[in-house]
């Protein structure tokens, strides 16, 4: 089967550990992922080009928290828009936690590092 070309990605990573239900998981990604496109001054016309190529948005996972700051640093020294979301601790997990990192809108140019992490199951 042939692979289709997506020319605009948006990725989410969630830790493993803390261990989070799928409820808890799925608010976490949206947290994320709505934050990474409304803080990181993602412009209309990337937005735009995105939402007319399916709005795709991919959900990674990585080992523990330690590694999404970790990820959170490098996206930095990249300059790859994202946001590490810190989640308050009301339900699930303990405060402050680092439960998601979404990047922004990325094009093929941007989301190659994201090639060799693992699809969340």
């Amino acid at each position: 089967m042939e692979e289709i070309k997506i020319p605009y990605k948006q990725y989410v990573i969630v830790p493993r550990k803390p261990k989070m239900s799928k409820g808890k998981i799925a608010s976490q990604v949206a947290h994320a992922t709505f934050m990474a496109l409304e803080y990181e001054n993602q412009s209309e016309k990337l937005i735009t080009a995105w939402k007319n190529h399916g709005m795709c948005v991919i959900v990674l996972e990585c080992k523990d928290e330690t590694q999404l700051i970790n990820l959170d640093k490098y996206l930095e020294q990249w300059k790859v828009p994202h946001h590490l979301y810190i989640d308050e601790g009301l339900y699930g997990c303990k405060p402050f936690t680092a439960t998601a990192l979404a990047t922004g809108i990325l094009t093929e140019e941007q989301y190659w590092m994201f090639d060799k992490m693992r699809k969340f199951k």
